[in-house]
């Protein structure tokens, strides 16, 4: 990962959820990951992490009325995602200053930003960058829809179907 999977949002520095995963990985002290859904509306999701015998849990949530895509059509793997993410974060993988990720900060409402400015506002799942959510006709006619890293690495593409 070229930016190590730290991400700047609002002036302070957050860590991709793939980045503390992957810092577990390389440490070499992950030994499990289990997830439950708590519950389907809203949708909760709790992650349950064992390091080296050690047990962290994380927990969030997904409201299904949200004007984001993204969580519309993935609630359920977006809620996963940021539990386990918190779940890292307690056990010490991430930066000291907050057990949030980069990408659940993202998701996050701002208050100083417009709803456009907010939906639009995702994380590359690959390398933690920024992305934007397109959708749309090909030049041969084939219709698409995903998340496109701001990189413009085409390998970080996530599509989404309808």
């Amino acid at each position: 990962m070229s930016n190590n999977g730290i991400v700047q949002i609002h002036g302070k520095d957050y860590m991709t959820v793939a980045r503390r995963v992957e810092l577990a990985h390389e440490d070499d002290t992950l030994d499990s990951v289990e997830t439950e859904v708590l519950s389907h509306n809203p949708v909760v999701v709790k992650a349950k992490i064992t390091l080296k015998g050690h047990i962290f849990t994380g927990i969030s949530s997904v409201d299904l009325q949200s004007e984001k895509t993204i969580e519309k059509q993935n609630p359920y793997e977006v809620a996963e995602t940021s539990a386990v993410g918190r779940a890292l974060g307690f056990a010490g993988y991430g930066l000291m200053e907050s057990i949030a990720s980069a990408d659940e900060m993202v998701r996050a409402v701002s208050p100083s930003m417009s709803k456009e400015e907010h939906t639009e506002r995702l994380v590359c799942e690959v390398c933690g960058r920024l992305a934007k959510e397109k959708k749309g006709t090909s030049k041969t006619g084939k219709q698409y829809h995903g998340i496109f890293c701001e990189s413009g690495d085409k390998s970080h593409t996530r599509w989404l179907w309808n």
